[in-house]
């Protein structure tokens, strides 16, 4: 009986509980409403004070983390600095005042350092180093889900790639390599003398900073796809791909900064509809999408193609493993990364050659004396501009006064923290290399801002060999050193004497900025 009592009873005890509990709740929300509405100011200023309070805090939590390093002000405390610094076209004179101002390592966020110590980046990019590269790294994806040889963060499977693709970039899998060179050397040599050669009725000025894009453009698709797209010939930006760069650029440094976007993108690529919508493809007819175009239809024609393969860098590619689509991706960063990066080098160091008459006169001086001698052929071998003295130091000392790379390429510190001059930095802050701050480094005299090939050329060898270290770092170090390097040296070993040296005189305009105005 009394069980039976129990179970009549219960359910009608929770409905009494449920219906007192709700009229309790409906009295107080209307009591909290009265009160709220007598009491306005006061409800207002909790809130206001709760939002103050955890504003106060959150930014001192932030100011402490990294409080014994100093930077720019509000660097401590929001990432605006980084979002105006990093697309303003200044970044790497801004990075070099922060280093020289506030110290070997600077605070540029609440969670960013940037370095310009040479010991401590090689530290941090050591083979056996601990540090691992950070999300700016996930800014360089173009498909949010697929990793490239750039934005791979994972150590093992970014060796796994450098492995397959090593080949390609060291030239070894690209047969006749500096013959490619060479034709394309040529091209631009021969349309600057049909179209821009100055004469007495006349002075042609023109854009020398655009042509050296184009070649380095020509020289890039001519390795990667065994032709060039034909920028030189034509003289123009073929399917506007210098255009899309520009472009995009800008967008891919805000990435790099504001890093929750590349995690929002992350996500929401897994939605199909979504995904066509945000993601570019092969088909869109702008933006990065127009370049997808150009990889894509090159891996398939050599897919559907029944000869024997050209030995380029992207028959290299799909020996060594990389499926069509991966193929195409690293073909996009070939062709995007090693067409700046070469044309940077070029521009940069030819302004600074032409522009100092004593640097023209003796490199000229030199490459004549040896084509004279029967020291180098025409057009000049990759070995025989090797063993030029001045051309090397010229080239050397252009790489470091105008480094290709500017970009922070942050690591993350290892578990555990880590220690600078007594200074424990926590794990998980994002380290920035300031690659252009490195290259003014003491260890190159009292004068490292000039533009002197000659500092290549002392009678020291200690001191020479402590120089290259340091300058050697605009390529990277350890398992992440610049793979295409080997192409990048010969093109620059080739450029030089063939242009320099074929024209009795450059004349730069002095109210055209940076490179433009070349005669």
């Amino acid at each position: 009986m009394a069980s039976n009592l129990t179970t009549s009873i219960l359910p009608h005890a929770i409905v009494l509980d449920y219906a007192q509990a709700v009229l309790e709740t409906g009295q107080w929300l209307r009591a909290a409403k009265s009160h709220i509405s007598a009491h306005p100011s006061a409800v207002s200023l909790a809130i206001i004070s709760g939002i103050v309070i955890y504003v106060i805090w959150s930014s001192t939590a932030r100011y402490l983390r990294l409080s014994p390093f100093h930077g720019p002000p509000w660097a401590a405390f929001t990432r605006l600095w980084l979002c105006k610094t990093i697309p303003s076209g200044e970044s790497a004179s801004r990075f070099i005042n922060v280093n020289q101002q506030y110290g070997p390592v600077a605070r540029i966020g609440p969670n960013h350092l940037i370095t310009d110590d040479p010991e401590f980046i090689r530290k941090i990019l050591a083979a056996r180093s601990h540090y691992t590269r950070g999300p700016w790294f996930d800014s360089i994806r173009i498909d949010p889900e697929v990793p490239n040889i750039v934005s791979e963060r994972h150590p093992g499977r970014h060796n796994h790639l450098r492995h397959q693709m090593s080949g390609a970039y060291a030239g070894r899998d690209v047969e006749g390599l500096e013959d490619m060179i060479d034709e394309r050397i040529q091209d631009f040599v021969e349309v600057i003398e049909r179209k821009w050669l100055s004469d007495d009725n006349g002075t042609n000025a023109f854009d020398i900073a655009k042509r050296v894009q184009f070649l380095a453009v020509d020289m890039i698709t001519h390795i990667c796809f065994g032709k060039p797209m034909g920028f030189v010939k034509t003289d123009s930006d073929v399917s506007n791909f210098l255009k899309t760069v520009e472009s995009q650029l800008p967008i891919v440094q805000h990435f790099s900064v504001i890093i929750e976007i590349n995690d929002l993108l992350h996500w929401l690529v897994g939605f199909p509809f979504i995904r066509r919508l945000i993601v570019p493809s092969s088909q869109d007819k702008s933006g990065i999408g127009i370049i997808m175009g150009i990889t894509r239809n090159e891996v398939e024609k050599r897919q559907q193609s029944k000869s024997e393969p050209k030995k380029d860098m992207l028959t290299s590619f799909m020996k060594h493993g990389l499926s069509p689509s991966e193929a195409e991706t690293e073909l996009i960063i070939s062709l995007v990364a090693g067409s700046d990066t070469t044309a940077t080098a070029i521009r940069a160091t030819l302004l600074a050659v032409a522009s100092n008459p004593r640097v023209y006169a003796r490199l000229t001086k030199e490459i004549d004396e040896a084509e004279a001698s029967g020291k180098i052929s025409a057009p000049i071998r990759d070995q025989e501009a090797r063993r030029l003295p001045y051309l090397q130091a010229c080239i050397k000392e252009g790489l470091r006064c105008f480094p290709p790379v500017a970009q922070l390429r942050e690591r993350m510190v290892p578990a555990g923290g880590d220690t600078y001059n007594g200074q424990h930095i926590p794990e998980g802050t994002f380290i920035g290399l300031n690659t252009w701050g490195v290259q003014l480094n003491p260890v190159f005299g009292n004068d490292p801002r000039v533009f002197r090939p000659e500092r290549w050329l002392i009678d020291d060898e200690a001191r020479l060999q402590e120089m290259s270290r340091v300058q050697e770092l605009i390529f990277g170090h350890g398992t992440t050193r610049c793979l295409g390097i080997p192409i990048a040296m010969m093109n620059l070993n080739k450029v030089f004497p063939e242009s320099v040296d074929q024209y009795m005189l450059w004349h730069i305009l002095s109210e055209r900025d940076e490179c433009e105005g070349v005669l």
